[in-house]
């Protein structure tokens, strides 16, 4: 019967399940801006900051500022950019061929191969990236790990899943090769 989950293998399955999942916990780790959140305890005010925002409040309101209309970059920040950029790149491609191998073209045994290693890579950088980011630093500013917030873990937890799911397809592939 085309088109049914009965002929996929399960761990073709399971491994798809995990690179999507991977792919939405990395997407809205990736587009919030709650990587890093602190208290400042003199004004008692809250800012936080994503890749590509940082908010405060002004006046009893919250601003935003893009952090590419800000005068100085971080090169830490401007690199966990385009690792997370990368990864996500590769998240999308993996999920995608990951169902045209259930879907579409069945017999394609590379598809394993292909799919596993874009898991592989958008977990690695997912991963790389969040270090980048947890080691920011310049002359005047730090960050303190202990204020690493919500977004910044969804991306490790997407990181990992993309390994995982990497190594599944991987070894799917070898498991229906043999």
């Amino acid at each position: 019967m085309p088109g049914s989950l009965a002929g996929i293998p399960p761990m073709v399955i399971g491994g798809s399940i995990i690179s999507a999942v991977s792919l939405i916990f990395h997407i809205i780790g990736f587009s919030t801006t709650y990587w890093y959140k602190e208290k400042k305890a003199v004004s008692d005010i809250h800012v936080h900051l994503g890749l590509w925002k940082s908010c405060a409040p002004v006046y009893g309101v919250e601003r935003c500022v893009n952090i590419a209309d800000l005068p100085i970059h971080n090169s830490h920040i401007v690199a966990t950019e385009v690792l997370e950029c990368l990864a996500l790149g590769a998240f999308l491609a993996a999920v995608t061929f990951a169902f045209l191998k259930m879907f579409v073209l069945t017999e394609q045994g590379i598809l394993f191969v292909l799919t596993g290693l874009l898991n592989l890579m958008a977990g690695v950088f997912a991963l790389i990236g969040a270090i980048v980011f947890a080691t920011t630093s310049d002359g005047w500013f730090t960050l303190d790990t202990s204020n690493l917030h919500y977004s910044f873990g969804l991306c490790i937890v997407g990181g990992i899943g993309g390994v995982f799911s990497g190594i599944v397809f991987i070894l799917a592939w070898r498991w229906v090769r043999n």
